[in-house]
């Protein structure tokens, strides 16, 4: 008696967790729902084989809880990683300094942002004279930007000089950074619909199903057996096994460093038929380098060892530089540095000054630095690849054209160059338009929207991209190509895998039908029998 009512219960559940899954689907828009599951679950109830209901309900909510626990467990990680987004900035009052959330800074306050912190609102420069800031988060270029007192900077920047005082432009709601956020978070809200490999083989299989189930209750006019044809065609393959298959490709990709928000992103990388790559930072180091090298040892060793001293961003390029060629440089003496102008300092008795990319010997220029982008090991051979295999590539920058062109003028791939990330957006919504499958790749803040809007965004982890990786599905933890191609192979294999699983039950589900309509197969038995 009490074991007849936990199985009722059972069954009374997994009719429950279908009733609510169908109502999400059907107000999303899609219709492919577990209908064979459902009819098989009340039938059971109707004829009394609790146990056959009963182990349906449990494929049924096992396979949908480890679909969750996977999700789950991907939102939590990439948490951890977005949480660089600014929440809180010190707004100057009186001479005292204030923590406030961004949110209620109100305009014209006066906020204090330090070295290596992100600009949380627009604003105009109040101190110093001159500031330095990396800029590629909104635009992709490469290298630091010095800006006047009284310039008007936007919010996602990166202060990379000393400790500065902004005065607020507009509020939290009209930065910026804000606008880029807006935008992802409409994309997140207005998902491009994909129909799913388990949902496009359901719909053929339910009709099939149907079939022989109407045709062996008419010739039988035995609920039992029309029972036992339901129950043994109930789709575990599509409930439990192709779930298992892309959750266990999720767990494959984590030990690579490869965090995936949900598991169907791994079918969406597999059927991307176009991809767009953001250029710095992800198919380029995003750090710059000593273009040419025509500087000779000795000059570099001079300028080595004033820049030692320095807080600009080139100057740890031109210490690598010299240390990379194995250059002994004598550290200057009475350095004196101000932040947007240069710095100076005696060597051998010499004053020698670096402002600009120019360094001055007592007054002189001696030389011109040169900095520049370089492609990360692979990028090249990546995008060969993938135009051999047929996936139209392009690269979608912010940076300029020419600085594009000078890395990939020789690929034969579509440069769109200058985008902000509003165009970023459109111009994967107009592809997505003519019936593409989009992938996105990117690092920074300018490409969250068109991380959000495509099929799948894919994000190089860093510190300063919190927005971006809250837009992607899939984080690759490091900036190595390797880990993208990594994504490819093994969304390939993982939807073989699972395709080999869908099909491969179905097909024994339709031999199991056809001795179920014979009656040589009872229920009971025919639930066992699928779920093996």
């Amino acid at each position: 008696m009490y074991g007849e009512i936990f199985l009722i219960l059972i069954t009374v559940l997994g009719l429950g967790r279908i009733a609510l899954d169908s109502y999400h689907r059907i107000r999303a828009g899609r219709y492919s729902l577990d209908y064979i599951a459902f009819v098989a679950m009340v039938l059971s109830l109707y004829a009394g084989a609790y146990l056959a209901g009963a182990v349906i309900a449990v494929m049924f909510i096992g396979g949908k809880a480890l679909e969750r626990f996977a999700s789950a467990r991907a939102e939590k990680a990439l948490k951890r990683l977005s949480d660089t987004i600014p929440k809180t900035c010190l707004v100057e009052r009186e001479g005292t300094l204030t923590e406030t959330p961004i949110q209620d800074v109100a305009e014209h306050a006066t906020i204090l942002v330090k070295r290596n912190e992100m600009i949380p609102l627009d604003g105009v420069i109040l101190s110093p004279e001159e500031g330095v800031f990396n800029l590629a988060n909104l635009t992709g270029e490469v290298g630091s930007v010095e800006l006047k007192k009284g310039t008007f900077v936007k919010s996602g920047a990166i202060n990379t000089g000393e400790t500065l005082r902004l005065r607020v432009v507009g509020n939290f709601s009209s930065s910026a950074y804000q606008r880029i956020v807006s935008l992802v978070e409409y994309a997140k809200a207005h998902p491009t619909g994909t129909v799913r490999l388990s949902e496009r083989a359901n719909f053929y299989f339910t009709l099939l199903t149907i079939a022989i189930a109407a045709t062996a209750y008419l010739l039988s006019s035995d609920t039992t057996i029309l029972l036992a044809v339901l129950v043994i065609a109930t789709p575990c393959p599509l409930i439990i096994a192709a779930p298992v298959a892309f959750i266990s490709g999720m767990s494959r990709a984590a030990r690579e460093g490869i965090i995936l928000r949900k598991p169907a992103a791994l079918e969406d990388v597999a059927r991307a038929d176009a991809i767009f790559f953001d250029k710095t930072g992800t198919l380029t180091l995003g750090e710059p380098v000593l273009a040419g090298g025509d500087i000779p040892d000795d000059i570099l060793a001079i300028a080595a060892g004033l820049e030692l001293h320095s807080l600009h961003p080139l100057a740890r390029t031109i210490v690598g530089e010299a240390k990379k060629r194995k250059l002994p440089f004598t550290s200057a003496e009475d350095v004196h540095e101000e932040i947007g102008k240069g710095i100076s300092g005696m060597i051998a008795g010499k004053r020698y000054a670096f402002s600009g990319i120019s360094l001055c010997e007592d007054g002189t220029e001696i030389a011109r630095f040169h900095f520049d982008d370089v492609l990360k090991e692979g990028a090249s051979a990546l995008i060969s690849r993938l135009k051999r295999e047929g996936v139209h590539t392009a690269i979608i920058t912010g940076d300029r054209r020419s600085n594009a062109e000078k890395l990939f003028g020789d690929a034969d791939v579509e440069i769109c160059a200058e985008q902000s990330p509003e165009d970023k957006y459109r111009r994967i919504e107009a592809e997505q338009e003519k019936g593409r499958t989009i992938l996105m790749v990117g690092d920074g803040l300018n490409d969250a929207p068109a991380l959000a809007k495509a099929n799948v965004g894919i994000v190089f982890s860093g510190t300063e991209n919190g927005a971006s990786i809250e837009a992607a599905d899939i984080a690759i933890l490091g900036g190595g190509l390797e880990k993208l191609d990594t994504v490819f192979t093994l969304s390939h294999r993982t939807v073989r895998i699972a395709r080999q699983s869908i099909y491969g039950g179905i097909g024994l589900s339709l031999v199991g039908m056809v001795f179920a309509a014979f009656g040589y197969i009872p229920p009971v038995t025919g639930a066992f029998l699928q779920e093996a």
